[in-house]
Parts: C-alpha cells; structure tokens; sequence
C-alpha cells in the first residue's frame, strides 16, 4: 500500500468515525491535499501511469457515468461520499488537478455527454 492509499485509508476511516467536517477529518483531509499537491508537478501534469492521474481518469469517467445515468451532475457530498465507497478522489482533489471549479467542471462534463 502506498502513501496516499494509507492516507485515504485514514482519511475514510475519520469520516465515518468523526463526520465529513469534523476537525480531525479536515486534517487528514489537508495533509491528503498536500501530499496529491507536492505529486503535482509545476505544469499541473502527471506523468504517464502516475496513480494520481489514473485514480484522476477513473474519478472523470465514473462522475460521466452517473450525470449521463442520473441527467443530473452529482453535488459535491453526493460525489465525495460516491469517491470514498469507490476509492477513488474527492471533489477538492478533482477541482485541484482539472483546475476548475465544481460549477465550471458540471458545465463542462455536462456539455460533453
């Protein structure tokens, strides 16, 4: 198991003992965001294979999945709560890497489905 699967085993592990908003959980949560930020390189691109950008697709493609079954984009505690069933990353690790923000990313998945 690698750090950021520790960190995300810890991570849904503080959710559901301490709640989503809880203090402890939004520690693990930044340090969770710091560590995908320093894997980040200056030209906000991963390497090819890198487990951020396949974790990354996997997120796009199953949020594409669930706006073209449900016609509607998920709000972002639907999809975090989605992501951490299905391992995969959050809505604040997607709007870091996409660089965009929830709305501007609805639009834009939603314009292309």
């Amino acid at each position: 198991m690698n750090r950021f699967e520790k960190l995300q085993k810890r991570l849904h592990i503080a959710i559901d003992k301490y709640g989503l908003h809880s203090e402890k959980t939004m520690k693990i949560s930044n340090r969770y965001d710091k560590l995908v930020n320093n894997q980040y390189d200056n030209e906000k691109q991963y390497h090819s294979g890198n487990l951020m950008q396949i974790k990354y697709q996997e997120s796009i493609k199953q949020i594409k999945k669930i706006a073209k079954e449900s016609s509607s984009f998920p709000s972002i505690e639907e999809w975090n709560s989605y992501a951490k069933d299905k391992c995969l990353l959050s809505s604040e690790s997607i709007k870091y890497i996409s660089g965009s923000n929830w709305h501007n990313l609805r639009n834009r998945i939603m314009s292309e489905i």
